[in-house]
């Protein structure tokens, strides 16, 4: 169903900015492929999935499964609470709440993460 190989990253609760407020201009659907800004010199991109609804409109929120494109390069760098942007481009079009951490390698706390993103050791050998 989602195309990648394991179980999703994280289970979030995403809004949407409305259009006026700068949002997207149509609804989300599940498979939508946004940036997310994990460090404040880090993005990354990720596949949604929205279990509980087809589509989430601009100015609307709801649950969200979220696979990582490559979650080890950001280690302990999610926990639930932690708000994330969800970008277009430089435009940020959402905010993601977690709620739930499910890949090991993220889960972390406000005392293990940094704001500037450093790559992890051993990085240059994967």
């Amino acid at each position: 169903m989602n195309g990648i190989d394991r179980g999703p990253d994280i289970e979030g609760e995403i809004r949407f900015l409305s259009t006026e407020d700068g949002g997207r201009q149509s609804a989300a659907l599940s498979g939508y492929r946004p940036a997310h800004k994990i460090h404040d010199n880090y993005l990354t991109s990720g596949k949604h999935v929205y279990p509980d609804v087809e589509q989430v409109r601009p100015g609307e929120s709801a649950k969200v499964h979220v696979w990582f494109v490559t979650p080890h390069v950001y280690p302990r760098s999610l926990w639930p609470g932690r708000d994330l942007d969800v970008m277009e481009g430089s435009r940020v079009v959402g905010k993601l709440r977690v709620v739930s951490v499910f890949n090991d390698t993220l889960e972390g706390s406000p005392e293990t993460y940094s704001p500037r993103w450093v790559p992890p050791p051993g990085l240059d050998q994967l």
